[in-house]
């Protein structure tokens, strides 16, 4: 009986649907990719403070990366907060 069930449309449907990337995955992903261009930024700033940076270009392009990344996960959020806040306003 067990294997009658696990064989049909709505099983499928429900392990095709746990397979899909949620939106908080990718939030969270997105925020992880922040999280470690961050940490490497740190580490090259160390470099330069120390003078053990060998180019300032490479240390100055990361800068702009990770300030562009870190643009785009707020603009991610802020998105995320006006939708929730949209949901919230609905009369129900």
């Amino acid at each position: 009986m067990i294997e009658a069930i696990a064989g049909s449309k709505l099983a499928d449907a429900l392990s095709a649907s746990a397979a899909k990337p949620t939106a908080a995955a990718g939030f969270e992903k997105m925020l992880t990719q922040l999280e470690k261009s961050e940490n490497s930024l740190g580490s090259l700033l160390n470099d330069v403070a120390t003078g053990q940076a060998g180019s300032l270009h490479q240390v100055m392009l990361k800068m702009e990366e990770t300030r562009m990344q870190f643009e785009l996960f707020m603009q991610a959020r802020n998105k995320v907060l006006e939708a929730y806040q949209e949901v919230m306003r609905m009369q129900v």
